[in-house]
């Protein structure tokens, strides 16, 4: 905090339809426990000061980016957060007053019924929370988001993660015209390389460091990770994170890796970090199962991880000189992973590989004890990443901003 100090059918069956769809969001919005907004009208209590928004992305990328920044504020603001992502469940018991709203997938519903739901729904949530500032994280802001904060008021942050697909970054509109839906852009880095974002005129981006969740002395020693992991210490053990992928399918990357290593050092044991979105599955003997969120706070009970390239998982591993086979997941719609494992193999800050040959060739690598302490000292020797305290900074300044009004006074007469 001190560096903090220091240093966003008709029209009857179309009324069936809309009715119905409202009926199955309001249904799964009761069945969640979640912060429920307050009645029409603005609170009169002095209302929060960032309101932390998450579009439903793919995994736990966009909420841990917002509570690394959010992590770094000064101890006496108050944040809140609402996310379109079922991994909201992760954070309960953790002192975050969260909120949860189905995203268009997630209800089935169609933009065009989704759209003025979700609206109406976030217009309610700001008059009951009353943020100073907005901070949204995603690649797509959403027109009720824009709306809601423009018509009180509210500064809107636009934290918008890098390394985008050519095709896609091309193809969007809001990314080159930021202007047109956030007042502010926060571009966290990327060990990866550093880009340049060209996003039209009347926005300046906020470049800032990679964000990281976990900072280095947060970070176990090992007997104490593998006790809370529930893992024998005198055991060796490979942490394999690719998210998506049954171990089951033998065609699978998991699978693949799993047998690899089975051949190379049957003496590594491979720990599966079990992704809180996963549906539960048949147990593998030859593989532990282990549910943590953040995971890395334990990386010290690994000899070495196998990852998916997505922003975070890169970030972390290098930051915290975490030796690491990165696995790009090419499938995926805006984040460039194959060019970001390839960059950072490059800078030789980590192994890439996607095809058999490559996977055994770096797994032979790590199994080496001595060749994998070569890559950790250098990586201890890179910087460790400050970006969630650089981007706090930013929207530190946005809040003091924002607070102006309250500074006025009153002369008697």
């Amino acid at each position: 905090m001190e560096k903090l100090q220091e240093v966003r059918t008709k029209q009857s069956r179309h009324e069936y339809h809309q009715e119905r769809s409202l009926d199955r969001i309001e249904q799964e919005m009761h069945r969640l426990a979640i912060l429920g907004p307050a009645a029409p009208g603005m609170s009169a209590e002095k209302g929060v000061d960032v309101l932390f928004v998450t579009s439903n992305g793919a995994g736990l990328g966009h909420i841990s980016r917002l509570l690394a920044i959010a992590g770094q504020l000064p101890s006496g603001r108050s944040v809140e957060f609402l996310t379109m992502s079922t991994a909201y469940r992760q954070l309960a018991g953790k002192g975050v007053k969260i909120s949860y709203f189905p995203s268009s997938d997630a209800s089935g519903e169609p933009p065009e019924t989704w759209n003025p739901v979700f609206r109406a729904y976030f217009r309610r949530l700001v008059e009951q929370t009353r943020p100073r500032i907005i901070v949204f994280d995603g690649t797509w802001v959403y027109s009720g988001i824009t709306d809601v904060s423009r018509a009180f008021g509210i500064p809107l942050v636009w934290v918008q993660r890098g390394l985008w697909k050519t095709e896609v970054d091309e193809a969007s509109t809001q990314r080159h015209d930021a202007k047109s839906v956030a007042d502010h852009v926060v571009i966290p880095g990327d060990y990866a390389g550093r880009e340049q974002v060209e996003l039209g005129r009347g926005v300046i981006a906020e470049y800032v460091d990679p964000i990281v969740m976990t900072p280095r002395e947060s970070l176990l020693a090992r007997d104490e990770a593998c006790d809370a992991l529930g893992l024998d210490p005198s055991a060796k053990y490979m942490l394999l994170n690719l998210g998506g992928g049954s171990l089951g399918d033998p065609t699978s990357v998991a699978n693949t890796v799993v047998r690899i290593l089975s051949e190379i050092a049957p003496d590594i044991v491979p720990v599966q970090v079990v992704s809180p979105l996963a549906k539960e599955s048949p147990d593998d003997s030859k593989v532990k199962r282990v549910k943590a969120y953040p995971v890395m706070p334990y990386c010290h009970a690994f000899e070495f991880t196998v990852s998916a390239a997505g922003y975070n998982a890169v970030q972390e591993a290098i930051s915290l000189a975490q030796p690491t086979l990165f696995v790009p997941n090419a499938a995926t719609k805006t984040d460039d992973q194959r060019r970001r494992a390839r960059q950072v193999a490059e800078q030789r800050l980590a192994l890439c590989g996607e095809s058999e040959e490559e996977l055994r060739h770096c797994l032979d690598l790590l199994a080496d004890s001595t060749w994998c302490a070569g890559l950790r000292n250098t990586l201890r020797s890179e910087e460790e990443a400050t970006g969630a305290i650089e981007a706090a900074i930013v929207v530190e300044h946005l809040i003091e901003q924002a607070s102006w009004v309250e500074s006025a006074t009153a002369l008697e007469r």
